[in-house]
């Protein structure tokens, strides 16, 4: 008995303990909770979405965590982004306890500087050279896209080889994949080849201050003049660049060009005309058509003067984009009024240009219609297309020429009105300019005639 009862004690006892303990297994660490990978390389600008597996019997949400947010980031769906050099770790923690982590190794650094190997580029047309990016050290995401502001200028491509196309300046830009940019400042130079001063020779009346344009071989040559000078100042001085003709007789003027260029033109003063017009003093002019001025010399008596209608005759537009003038001819561009001026030995005149643009041609949707007689009671939308379209008035005038078989309101809608027959549906224009619309109204349509689409149902 007291054998028995001791052996029963004994494994009482050691199931008792064995309750104790297990149970902390059996209610603590019954959930396993595996990420995947357990360690990720990453390069700055990266992202990596992790993964993982809960065994559980109980449903748990898993939360995100990095223990270095300066090297990287997670959201809330595991989603890692690396953001610089360095190590961290992401840890995952489910409701009831469960832990696992990945280790984070970002290689490298994020780009938070970028610079160009010259901040400015001096060439000659025809030339070719690079620009390099320079970025901040350990810098990974090193690629960039290039861009010229003015490719008549300058061109690079996409490894930033920059070709000098003509004289000028213009900016090439590097742009980095996170938006950051660098810029060089791109010069390029084109000698002349020769210099001529426009016109060659020239006659002006005395006291008039005048300025001669200079012109270039090539067109594109960056060369400009950099001194005047006269062989008589007391016919001809140079004032602040500009000439000034002081008295009657002739003057050989010269110029010379910054890259050593010369040249010359003869000027010859003459008295001046009493006055100065030009005529008309006023026009109306249509977009895209010419008008030339006719510059007038007057004498005392205010007739013409022969003597001094080979004067030198400057010309301006105060608005180049209504109206531009080039030796008396006017061009108008763009709808509005532009003064054009002229002067001449000593004297101003000017002519108010007025610019419209009419409607130049009309097109309809529709051009010819047959229609039965039992059809007629469905309108008939016509729509009209007016050329150009920024025209000052695009108003049109509707009219039908057979009011027993249609009629049309001022928006195009035409009205059958039953009787057969044909009616012509004409839109015009203020300029004049038409379009027209036929319609049948038929007892059989011709064989073969597909119905077009009236406008409106």
């Amino acid at each position: 008995m007291k054998t028995a009862y001791g052996k029963l004690t004994v494994l009482i006892a050691v199931l008792i303990a064995g309750t104790l303990l297990f149970a902390p297994m059996r209610f603590g660490t019954e959930d396993h909770l595996y990420a995947h990978p357990r360690s990720v390389r990453m390069n700055p600008g990266d992202s990596y979405a992790l993964s993982y597996r809960l065994d559980s019997d109980v449903p748990q949400a898993v939360s995100y965590a990095s223990t270095n947010e300066a090297v990287a980031t997670v959201d809330r769906n595991g989603l890692v982004t690396a953001v610089n050099g360095g190590r961290a770790q992401i840890r995952l923690d489910a409701e009831n306890g469960a832990r696992a982590s990945v280790q984070i190794e970002v290689k490298g650094a994020k780009v938070d500087t970028l610079a160009l190997n010259t901040d400015t580029l001096t060439m000659e047309k025809g030339q070719i050279t690079g620009l390099r990016p320079i970025f901040n050290e350990g810098a990974v995401d090193t690629s960039v896209t290039w861009r010229s502001a003015d490719e008549t200028v300058a061109q690079v491509d996409a490894i930033g080889r920059v070709v000098a196309v003509g004289g000028g300046n213009t900016r090439v830009t590097a742009t980095a994949t996170n938006g950051l940019t660098a810029s060089a400042e791109v010069s390029v130079h084109v000698s002349g080849d020769a210099l001529r001063i426009m016109p060659e020779e020239v006659t002006v009346g005395a006291g008039t201050y005048v300025r001669l344009g200079t012109y270039y071989l090539p067109a594109d040559t960056t060369d400009e003049v950099v001194s005047w000078a006269s062989s008589d100042e007391s016919v001809l001085q140079v004032q602040d660049s500009a000439l000034y003709a002081a008295g009657v007789g002739t003057a050989i003027l010269s110029a010379f060009s910054r890259d050593g260029l010369g040249t010359s033109a003869i000027v010859t003063v003459e008295p001046p005309a009493a006055d100065f017009t030009i005529s008309p003093a006023a026009a109306t002019i249509d977009r895209g058509r010419s008008l030339t001025l006719e510059p007038r010399f007057l004498d005392e008596n205010g007739n013409v003067d022969e003597n001094s209608s080979e004067h030198y005759v400057t010309w301006t537009s105060s608005n180049p984009a209504v109206a531009t003038v080039e030796n008396g001819v006017v061009t108008a561009v763009g709808s509005g009024q532009a003064r054009i001026s002229a002067s001449a030995d000593g004297k101003i005149a000017s002519s108010l240009m007025d610019v419209r643009t009419l409607v130049e041609g009309v097109a309809l949707n529709l051009d010819r219609m047959y229609v039965l007689r039992e059809d007629t009671v469905m309108p008939i939308q016509l729509e009209a297309t007016v050329i150009p379209a920024d025209a000052d008035n695009t108003r049109l005038t509707w009219t039908a020429d057979n009011d027993l078989v249609a009629t049309v309101n001022q928006r195009g809608r035409v009205t059958l009105v039953g009787g057969y027959g044909t009616a012509t549906i004409t839109a015009t224009a203020e300029s004049g300019a038409q379009a027209r619309f036929t319609v049948n109204v038929v007892a059989e349509l011709p064989e073969g005639y597909e119905k077009p689409d009236r406008g409106e149902e």
